[in-house]
């Protein structure tokens, strides 16, 4: 009899000493996304959702947690359990710039990345009633009218922000943000007419392009994009602007090895899936997949070039 307690002891022991994600995932999983329902953010995240809810075989239950340009999203992913339970949208640069502008309530090292998935290439617009017919029409304006040009961004330090100081720096102008809540209210303020210029996400600002309501000054990408060939880079115009926004996934810091492997294959599966690449595409998705370790390079790589806008910016 004693043997058999001390094997049934030592039996609840071992179960008790074992990993609680041996069985990973035995529940539902949250995925945060830092942003409100509308945006791409939210679009990836429910796309993803969809899909890993297949690869996981439980449900993934997609819980938006916008505010202050998604600091309070990013922070719910870095505070949040290690266990692979909640995951979460991460965007660069935001997740990246925050920190250098101000004291944040999360660290990049407090995320286990999971994967980049979507990049977005943005765009200054007009509208279509607007003088301006190319960038150097703005430049030239700006610069004989200091501050009298008036841009849209969705928030202090925000991509459009920073877009816009590297503009300034580079073309030697000056020009006024006016920051909104998101690229939506941003749109509207173009449409209309309470504001000069704008920048938004190429995929933010297909509709109304598609619409012929604004007119495209300009791309921030290396080469023209395929969705608007018309519209020539910066760097054809002769300012070296190349700026886009990254969307990836991020586990809090300490998520089991194991776990992060399991999702790491499962989004690196998505990017190549014939069917999602198809969703993708038809909402407007532009896919980029970067494992873990690329991912954290390039985020490296923002905050270093960043870093140096900014504080070019406060010294001024």
């Amino acid at each position: 009899m004693l043997r058999s307690l001390l094997t049934s002891l030592a039996l609840a022991l071992a179960a008790a000493a074992w990993p609680a994600h041996a069985t990973y995932p035995d529940r539902p999983v949250t995925l945060i996304v830092p942003f409100a329902p509308g945006g791409g953010a939210d679009a990836m995240g429910r796309a993803i959702g969809l899909y890993l809810e297949k690869r996981l075989k439980q449900p993934v239950v997609v819980a938006n947690r916008p505010g202050a340009g998604g600091q309070i999203g990013f922070t719910a992913i870095a505070k949040a359990k290690p266990d692979g339970y909640t995951i979460g949208i991460i965007t660069a640069p935001n997740v990246v710039v925050f920190p250098l502008q101000r004291p944040t309530q999360y660290k990049l090292s407090e995320f286990a990345l999971i994967a980049n998935l979507v990049e977005d290439d943005g765009m200054f617009f007009v509208r279509k009633e607007s003088p301006f017919k190319s960038m150097p029409d703005v430049v030239a304006y700006a610069k004989a009218n200091p501050g009298k040009v008036t841009v849209g961004t969705t928030g202090e330090g925000s991509l459009p922000h920073l877009t816009m100081l590297a503009l300034e720096q580079k073309a030697g102008i000056q020009l006024t943000a006016v920051h909104y809540a998101g690229a939506a209210p941003t749109r509207m303020g173009i449409l209309a007419g309470d504001l000069d210029m704008a920048y938004v996400t190429a995929v933010d600002g297909a509709g109304d392009l598609r619409a012929g309501m604004v007119r495209a000054l300009g791309v921030t990408a290396r080469k023209r994009l395929n969705s608007i060939p018309t519209a020539p880079t910066l760097v054809e115009q002769g300012y070296d602007v190349v700026t886009s926004a990254s969307r990836g996934l991020a586990a809090p810091a300490g998520t089991p090895e194991d776990v992060l492997k399991l999702l790491r294959s499962a989004v690196a599966d998505a990017s190549k899936d014939p069917a999602f690449v198809e969703i993708a595409h038809k909402q407007g998705m532009p896919l980029h997949y970067m494992d873990h370790e690329t991912f954290a390079k390039d985020l490296l790589r923002q905050q270093q070039e960043y870093s140096v806008v900014w504080k070019e910016r406060v010294s001024k």
